[in-house]
């Protein structure tokens, strides 16, 4: 029966991620952008419902940037969050649609990089100081219009159940603008019980981790809002990646409890191991 279940759940996520493509590329570019954010949030619902995948969100985001991703006033808001799944994009934009500061190997994911490319996401090679240059123009550019910026700061995926170091870079234009930072914790549950299945880690493949999310029991995500940076105006990038890791890992160890991991900069091989399946 978890076969059956999983292939029809598969296939029908696969099917809408091609209509999802074509909306993408054809009705999105002309829509206005309260329009766009409610694409934005509309159509990664439906994903995540196909692939049978619950999503609520807990804490508190303003009702203009939970319905359309936009600010009632400049500066637009930056949320910072960790990094588990190909379906975190889909989570967030779910509940808080965004442009996406992504690495640039996402966007040669098969059909969701298409669609990945054609929303908007800001792609990144984190590995040429110039390209962080530009990029940090392009979040300063959709922070003074209004628009909701995410990052996900620790540069790659985990389990979900640690946070690597988050890197600042993307920290700056915020500052220099004074916007908001809210750091985000996603978390997937199978059963009501905090799961790595649907991380997308280790050596699994995207379709591997697809087939890993539609087999799960029961699957659920939820999007903290936890407490957001204000004045960040006054603060250094430095400073304010510091309080949303404090804010981060203690929300992990919250939801994880003695499952939590506190990462050691020195084990990152470890993530090199197939994702587990609980």
């Amino acid at each position: 029966m978890k076969t059956i279940v999983g292939s029809y759940r598969f296939l029908r996520v696969l099917f809408y991620a091609l209509v999802v493509l074509i909306v993408a590329y054809t009705s999105f570019p002309r829509a206005d952008r309260k329009t766009k954010g409610k694409m934005l949030q509309y159509y990664p619902r439906r994903v995540l419902e196909l692939a049978g995948v619950k999503c609520s969100f807990t804490g508190n985001v303003p009702e203009s940037i939970h319905q359309y991703g936009l600010s009632e006033e400049a500066p637009g808001v930056m949320l910072v969050s960790n990094h588990v799944s190909w379906l975190d994009i889909f989570s967030l934009d779910s509940q808080a649609p965004s442009r996406f500061i992504a690495k640039a190997e996402i966007a040669k994911w098969p059909i969701f990089g298409l669609i990945a490319q054609a929303i908007g996401t800001l792609f990144i090679n984190r590995s040429s100081k110039r390209a962080i240059l530009k990029i940090n123009d392009d979040i300063s550019g959709a922070l003074a219009q209004k628009e909701t910026v995410m990052v996900f700061a620790e540069g790659t995926t985990t389990f979900g159940n640690e946070l690597l170091p988050i890197r600042t870079n993307f920290l700056q234009p915020a500052c220099e603008i004074g916007a908001t930072v809210q750091p985000v914790i996603l978390c997937y549950t199978s059963k009501g019980v905090p799961s790595k299945q649907a991380a997308f880690s280790g050596d699994v493949s995207l379709f591997g981790s697809l087939w890993n999310v539609v087999t799960m029991e029961d699957a659920a995500v939820t999007v903290h809002f936890l407490e957001p940076i204000k004045d960040t105006a006054n603060l250094s990038r430095h400073q304010v990646g510091e309080l949303c890791q404090e804010r981060m890992q203690l929300k992990l160890k919250e939801l994880w409890g003695e499952n939590y991991v506190a990462h050691d900069p020195n084990a990152d091989s470890a993530l090199a191991k197939v994702i587990s399946k609980g």
